[in-house]
């Protein structure tokens, strides 16, 4: 047989068969719910916990100090040498009792005179009462006698005053925190003499931003602790109306008597204020985030499964938590794999128990 028609012959069959292969019935393809579960790519688990809002006492803390109620200098009222210290420094002192002492100098003299000249003008008053009845003085004349008369007892009062300004007494009872002059030194009227230190009540004070002074209100409870551990509770008594231009804070202040015994004041303190109750998570600090704004946030799954964040604002720190505000009385908190996750993202949470999981 030719070569050639035997090629021909094997072509032939070749694309016989190659087409008769086409027709055959193409094999059993996978049903398309198994090929999409093998494209979609398996979903990120993250641990979650069911939390729930408890009451919380809303506190706002600040740093000031406990300060004296009321402090006071006494001046001089009247010039004099020094002739008597009443009572040293650090000494406590009733109302009335004896500071300093000034010399009366010529006083008593002028005194004196002054009374004498009294008794001249009530001399000459009455008798021109008698004259006047007679006709025989002048009704203008009269009225001038009794003026004189004023006058001089007006003089006798000054010089009694000033006598009696040569004795200082304590105004209330207090402490004597301080003392400026000595026996024989020579003070004038308005020179300082003495500090003064009302200890029966104290001052607690600090300065509140400007974001929380709408919040605060007199009679709400204020708690100052010292260094020493020691608290004074107080009622807030006074707001300030005007910001320091510095620093955009109010001061505050809030009475309160010294039940405690304060001796020293000016002491450091950390003040907490009560803003009234309400409802607040607990959770540790490892789960809040800020975003791109730096706002606190915490993440969570919403009821499809997809990762949601929710701002936050801090009420208080405890050693074993922080008091949040913000989130919805019941919430499913991301515990582990916040960091892996963003906004949007559906995951598989997987439910931890509170007893499984560390406190919140």
């Amino acid at each position: 047989m030719n070569r050639s028609l035997v090629i021909a012959i094997i072509l032939t069959v070749l694309a016989v068969g190659w087409v008769l292969s086409g027709s055959r019935p193409a094999p059993a393809s996978a049903p398309a719910s198994d090929t999409a579960a093998q494209l979609q790519p398996e979903k990120f688990k993250v641990k979650v916990q069911t939390i729930l809002a408890k009451p919380v006492t809303d506190s706002l803390f600040l740093q000031g100090q406990v300060e004296a109620a009321r402090e006071i200098e006494i001046k001089a009222e009247v010039q004099g040498i020094v002739t008597r210290l009443g009572r040293d420094k650090g000494s406590r002192l009733n109302k009335g009792d004896l500071i300093v002492e000034l010399d009366v100098s010529d006083r008593l003299a002028r005194l004196k005179k002054a009374k004498a000249d009294l008794d001249v003008k009530k001399s000459e008053r009455d008798a021109g009462a008698q004259l006047q009845q007679k006709s025989m003085l002048s009704k203008n004349q009269q009225q001038q006698n009794i003026a004189n008369v004023l006058a001089a007892e007006a003089a006798v009062k000054q010089i009694e005053v000033e006598i009696d300004k040569t004795l200082v007494r304590a105004p209330f009872a207090t402490v004597l925190n301080d003392r400026y002059v000595e026996i024989g030194d020579y003070v004038s009227s308005g020179d300082p003499l003495v500090y003064l230190v009302d200890d029966s009540y104290v001052l607690i004070s600090a300065d509140v931003p400007q974001q929380y002074i709408a919040r605060l209100a007199k009679g709400q409870t204020v708690n100052a602790t010292l260094l020493d551990g020691r608290v004074v509770k107080g009622v807030i008594s006074f707001i300030s109306t005007s910001a320091d231009p510095n620093t955009r804070t109010f001061r505050i202040e809030a009475k309160s008597e010294n039940v405690k015994g304060i001796m020293r004041f000016g002491q450091s303190a950390r003040v907490t204020i009560e803003m009234g109750e309400q409802k607040a998570h607990k959770l540790t600090g490892s789960l809040l985030d800020l975003d791109s704004e730096g706002v606190l946030q915490v993440k969570g799954v919403d009821q499809d499964n997809h990762v949601i964040t929710q701002p936050v604002e801090i009420i208080r720190s405890e050693r074993d938590g922080i008091w949040l505000k913000g989130l919805p009385d019941t919430f499913r908190v991301i515990t582990v794999g916040q960091g892996f996750v963003a906004t949007g993202d559906e995951v598989e949470p997987v439910e931890e128990s509170a007893s499984d999981s560390v406190t919140l």
